[in-house]
């Protein structure tokens, strides 16, 4: 997949964190733990994971947790949804390797703004359009805040770990037409969507918890299977 990388973002990214790092009392290493199953639920209404406020919380403030490069894509669908996204490849908190994706929020006044000014469109093989974005709109990015972040672990999670760790779930929603055995255990007090496949990778889904129904009803309209 065809990647771009904003240099300007990280430049003055990493500036900001070189400043704090002279600072008194600053440390390069994490002032606290930043673990998945770590979520608090704020006074907004909203949550907090990896030290970052969904809805509040900036590209910039990610980048400076993450201290990693990341790549930006927008993509459209012939519907006319449109979303851009932001990928840290590869990031380490607390010890844990994961990659971590982050849907942007933005209206769709400032959606099909992107999408006009963009400097190159390709169409992808599923029939949408992958949009490679203007310097100036990607500049703009890292001040605008996060709407929700999926993380998927490098290494595997196991139903009992997660039990352990996440606690029951309020739901558990299994894939009707997967190949393999793919259960969605659901947390909507959280705004967590945590997949288990039987043959692959995890992925954690965050979003405000306001919001929870943009990940449970697409599940139910495909025929999930509720299993309690």
């Amino acid at each position: 997949m065809e990647r771009y990388i904003f240099l300007g973002v990280l430049l003055f990214s990493l500036i900001a964190l070189g400043i704090g790092m002279l600072l008194p009392g600053k440390s390069v290493q994490e002032a606290e733990p930043y673990l998945p199953w770590q979520i608090e639920k704020t006074a907004k209404g909203s949550s907090r994971v990896f030290g970052l406020e969904l809805g509040t919380s900036t590209l910039l403030e990610a980048q400076n947790r993450f201290r990693e490069l990341y790549e930006v894509s927008m993509f459209a669908r012939d519907d006319g949804d449109k979303v851009v996204e932001v990928y840290f490849d590869s990031i380490t908190l607390s010890g844990l390797r994961a990659r971590v994706v982050l849907v942007m929020e933005l209206t769709p006044e400032q959606l099909n703004g992107f999408y006009e000014r963009g400097v190159r469109i390709a169409t992808l093989g599923s029939g949408g359009r992958k949009v490679t974005l203007d310097d100036v709109d990607l500049l703009s990015l890292a001040s605008m805040p996060i709407a929700s972040l999926t993380y998927i672990p490098k290494s595997q999670l196991s139903a009992e770990l997660v039990q352990a760790r996440f606690g029951t779930p309020a739901e558990r929603i299994r894939e009707k037409d997967s190949e393999s055995l793919v259960e969605h255990w659901l947390y909507p007090d959280y705004g967590l969507d945590l997949i288990l496949h039987e043959k692959g990778k995890e992925v954690l889904q965050y979003t405000q918890p306001g919001r929870f129904d943009s990940l449970r009803k697409p599940l139910i309209e495909q025929g999930g299977i509720i299993v309690n």
